[in-house]
């Protein structure tokens, strides 16, 4: 068989990191309306709507910064999905990117901040107070999220590419999670704060639409929504595609050596993850308070990645 380019996989590794991006979002909305006794919107409504949006008017407010207002929806999208793709395509293709999680890390926050950017730019109050709130849930995740994927990269050798932490568990024979204590800690961290990442309930504070009416979100319509709602639902996959490759890394323990076997089976226990961390949650969990979410993210997950370093540094 003739290898495929990496150029050729990059270009198309773009578009398949949206089309699986708005899936799973289809899927999340449909069982969380079956879970709620409703028939639901048809998994492909994502992308319904999002051929909808696009067809609409875009509406810049007065009060608006207008290049700001603009380019934050493009700029948000274009992190999220490229942030998705770099561990898409580095499986694809068999080939490492160097210091790829560090990049794909870079880009998830940016993706955030650049739509806390865009809603406050807005002019509207409540923009501000959803750039308030989405600041504030940053600070109180995005460390033990960064620590619990610095600690899977020492134990995978100091490996800074997600391909290699994956070629570290097909030698081990066995899932990161499953082989150490340190890194059951650690991925159970990254696991708490996909939801608050992702902004699903119950912490989904920043955007609450009974409260602050969707936040950052509130004056964007048309293209510009679309490219918003795009990039949170490629920031999920991109959160449960790296869960898996970093932490639950199935084909190491199936020893699997095609590579769509692989991608596909990679792609079930994304999806899985994401249905166990987002889904359940958001249906089961009422939103909570900005307290409450601090309160959480201060105390449970810092502890289970200073446990987590405490066995690492133990050799477990």
């Amino acid at each position: 068989m003739t290898e495929i380019p990496v150029a050729l996989i990059a270009i198309f590794s773009f578009p398949a990191v949206v089309f699986f991006s708005l899936l799973f979002e289809g899927i999340d909305r449909k069982l969380h309306a079956r879970m709620q006794n409703r028939i639901g919107p048809p998994i492909i409504q994502p992308f319904y709507d999002l051929l909808k949006l696009f067809s609409k008017e875009r509406i810049i407010p007065a009060t608006a910064d207008y290049g700001i207002f603009t380019i934050a929806p493009v700029a948000a999208a274009a992190c999220s999905i490229i942030g998705a793709a770099i561990p898409f395509i580095s499986m694809v293709s068999g080939e490492p990117f160097m210091g790829d999680l560090i990049i794909v890390l870079y880009l998830l926050a940016a993706t955030s901040v650049m739509v806390m950017v865009g809603g406050s730019s807005s002019g509207n109050p409540y923009g501000a107070i959803g750039f308030s709130r989405m600041m504030t849930m940053i600070i109180a995740y995005e460390i033990p999220l960064f620590f619990s994927v610095i600690l899977t990269a020492l134990k995978s050798g100091s490996a800074l590419t997600s391909y290699d932490i994956a070629l570290a568990q097909i030698k081990m024979g066995s899932c990161m999670a499953l082989a150490y204590p340190s890194m059951a800690l650690a991925a159970a961290t990254f696991l708490l704060c996909i939801p608050a990442a992702a902004e699903a309930a119950p912490f989904d504070i920043p955007g609450a639409k009974t409260e602050i009416v969707y936040g950052c979100l509130i004056e964007y319509t048309g293209p510009y929504l679309a490219l918003l709602k795009l990039a949170k639902a490629a920031l999920t996959f991109s959160l449960v595609f790296l869960a898996t490759t970093l932490f639950f890394y199935a084909p190491a323990v199936l020893n699997l050596s095609e590579t769509w076997l692989i991608v596909g089976l990679c792609l079930l226990f994304s999806l899985i993850i994401m249905i166990c961390v987002v889904t359940f949650p958001r249906t089961i969990f009422a939103r909570l308070k900005i307290g409450e979410a601090l309160r959480f993210y201060w105390s449970i997950p810092p502890v289970l990645v200073t446990l987590s370093v405490s066995f690492y540094l133990m050799g477990l």
